[in-house]
């Protein structure tokens, strides 16, 4: 899951990266977990690990090598050596190691770095002859850059891979700007001369420039011009160049903000190489400021399939580059508003037979944490346990302590969001402390403490009144009463209520005003308020139950015509979590049938094997040590050997099908020719 905003990899070594992540085993000695754990820099700020050993002990070598072959990857070795490999137990890596792939961000540079296992230094020089240029050997590494600008350095134990970019704000400040001679003006000055073409010719030669990397801090002591660079380059438009006297030619300033632009984007390039080449000497010495062991034991410690780490989660934050922009334009900010209470995310993978779980982890502050016990502090409710049967195509538990969350609420406020409110911020905590005043907590607290569930059973038939117009023989516009069928899915939410008085008694006046109807103790909503149709209430054992289909709550209502059996895995799912969903998946089609929704033919392949599948689950104990914690888990169909297996499958057939239909569509086009 890391996103590469900032960082491109590339498309030529996609293929590499996907076969490192899918590799098989190969029993010979190991980069282990320990043994690159100190090649982390302390600045990372994400990490991922992809546990080869596992994948080697659940993946079939044929299904991954075919899948390798469709992805290209074996195609690398085309032009490097004569006999290209058909296994990726040839590839000299070793596949039972741990990859390793981690990104730094300082102000004047945005690097990662991936790191692969080997287990044959021979067989790896033979076969991964990738053109580029030498470099010293540095520290037992033998080392060379490709033409992409890439840092490739190796030894008999691991393959390092390094690629960056200039920090993308790093030059925003003028004075930075001008000390490496970079222009941020928004629209340039046309160019008079020919200096440019003397300055490329400059700036091709890296070896004359002796630019040192700053942090984005460091005060600039003076403004230093770029050898080679003529101060003549930005001149003034003249006259004669212009068909008015009295106009700007715009041709010329587009012409110069181009130049500039190319001018700029030389001037980073050097500047990358330079500081790229510095990071890397720095790292194969080993004397940079590693990760301390504490966060290593972290990272390494029982170690799934995969692991990814954020430093931060305002880092997560921070690359969803849409919301941030937006966040930024309407609340002048550009992190949430409790950032600092957020600390680390790791997120893994693990496999056990056919299920694949992702689980989730946030540390926060002991404040933040002591605050979510609170919030988080109620229990399910045992009595929606009887309502979770075999017929239960999925529900969702949510448990919040509705007093706490009054409370603190006032507290919260202030502290966190008046700074949002600007310049109205200082009548936000008056307006809080008001709400804290008004609102009585244990009395809300009665009427919904705070435990949730929401069922769905199937699908309910419902007929529908509606309005149509129509033109009469005299062209005279008439409304016309009509009515549907439509379908649609049944649900019934309910939710503890111990003081049940206001909702009793509000939906009295609703039937004493004829907004409403009650018929042997079942309230019922007509249509109407953007709603097509009627809602049901019921109250039974200091619980409020809504729904749509009434059939349903009549089964609860008289509990005898419930013949469905409990469903255990749902309800120990419910009753040992703060919040839990669950779907039966092969119960999707037959859904998707019903709504009468329309698909391709490729998604009804895909519905239909959707009935092989087991249950979806969602679900999270709450605050566990201080931290937010989560799981997620998908059964996989038992088609195969293992849930692993089946999704390579899954990937090799896709592969296959598109592949097949840009061959049909290229004989189409062909044809139409």
């Amino acid at each position: 899951m890391f996103s590469l905003t900032h960082l491109s990899i590339g498309k030529q070594l996609l293929p590499l990266y996907i076969g490192l992540i899918l590799s098989v085993c190969c029993p010979i000695s190991t980069l282990s977990a320990q043994s690159i754990a100190h090649r982390i820099p302390r600045k990372a700020y994400t990490v991922t690990l992809v546990n080869l050993a596992e994948f080697s002990a659940h993946t079939e070598a044929s299904t991954l090598n075919n899948l390798l072959d469709k992805l290209g990857f074996f195609g690398q070795f085309a032009d490097r050596t004569a006999v290209v490999p058909k296994n990726f137990f040839d590839t000299a890596m070793d596949a039972t190691g741990v990859v390793l792939y981690y990104r730094v961000h300082k102000d004047s540079l945005a690097y990662s770095e991936l790191i692969i296992p080997v287990r044959d230094t021979a067989l790896f020089k033979k076969l991964w002859r990738i053109k580029g240029t030498p470099y010293p050997a540095m520290n037992g590494y033998s080392r060379f850059k490709t033409a992409g600008g890439r840092l490739f350095a190796w030894n008999d134990k691991e393959l390092r891979i390094l690629t960056g970019e200039v920090g993308h704000t790093y030059f925003y400040n003028d004075s930075v700007a001008a000390r490496y001679g970079i222009d941020n003006s928004e629209y340039a000055i046309p160019v008079v001369s020919a200096p440019v073409a003397d300055m490329n010719s400059v700036l091709k030669d890296s070896t004359e420039v002796s630019w040192e990397a700053t942090d984005f801090g460091e005060a600039a002591q003076g403004t230093t011009h770029t050898e080679g660079l003529s101060d003549k380059a930005y001149g003034t438009v003249s006259d004669s160049t212009s068909s008015y006297a009295d106009h700007t030619d715009y041709d010329s300033l587009s012409t110069a903000f181009e130049q500039s632009n190319r001018r700029n984007d030389s001037i980073k390039h050097v500047l990358l190489d330079k500081w790229l080449l510095q990071e890397q000497e720095l790292l194969l010495s080993g004397k940079y400021d590693g990760m301390d062991g504490r966060q290593q034991k972290a990272l390494f410690d029982k170690l799934g399939l995969a692991r990814l780490w954020y430093s931060r989660v305002s880092d997560v934050y921070a690359e969803l580059q849409p919301l941030h922009s937006l966040t930024d334009a309407y609340l002048h900010t550009s992190r949430f508003s409790v950032e600092d209470e957020y600390h680390d995310l790791f997120v893994d993978a693990h496999l056990k037979q056919n299920k694949i779980k992702l689980s989730a982890r946030i540390s926060m502050s002991p404040e933040l944490s002591q605050l979510s016990k609170k919030l988080y502090a109620r229990k399910p409710n045992p009595k929606f346990a009887k309502y979770l049967t075999t017929e239960t195509a999925g529900y969702l538990n949510v448990n919040l302590n509705t007093a706490a969350y009054l409370k603190e609420m006032p507290t919260f406020i202030s502290k966190n969001l008046r700074r949002y409110f600007e310049p109205e911020n200082e009548l936000l905590p008056l307006l809080a402390l008001g709400f804290g005043i008004v609102v009585d907590e244990e009395a809300v607290a009665r009427i919904m403490p705070g435990d949730h569930m929401v069922i769905m059973n199937g699908m309910i038939n419902l007929r529908l009144d509606y309005i149509d117009y129509e033109y009469d023989d005299d062209l005279n516009l008439k409304e016309i009463k009509k009515t549907k069928a439509e379908t649609v899915p049944s649900f019934v939410w309910m939710f503890t209520s111990e003081d049940q008085r206001v909702i009793k008694k509000t939906l009295d006046f609703a039937v004493s005003e004829s907004k409403a109807s009650i018929t042997s103790g079942l309230y019922q909503l007509p249509r109407g308020g953007g709603r097509d149709f009627p809602i049901y209430l019921l109250f039974k054992d200091n619980l409020v139950m809504i729904s749509n289909d009434s059939t349903q709550l009549h089964k609860i209502k008289h509990r005898g015509a419930y013949t469905a059996k409990t469903n255990k895995t749902f309800v120990r799912l419910m009753k040992s979590n703060k919040l839990s969903a669950a779907f039966q998946i092969p119960r999707l089609p037959k859904m998707v049938r019903d709504l009468h929704i329309v698909i391709d033919d490729k998604w009804r392949n895909t519905l239909a094997e959707l009935s092989n599948y087991g249950k979806f689950t969602l679900y999270s104990k709450g605050i566990v040590s201080d931290s937010l914690v989560g799981e997620l888990e998908i059964e996989l169909p038992k088609t195969v050997e293992n849930g692993l297996q089946f999704v390579l499958s899954q990937l090799l057939d896709g592969i296959a099908a598109d592949t097949a239909n840009k061959v049909d569509k290229h004989i189409d086009e062909n044809e139409n020719d």
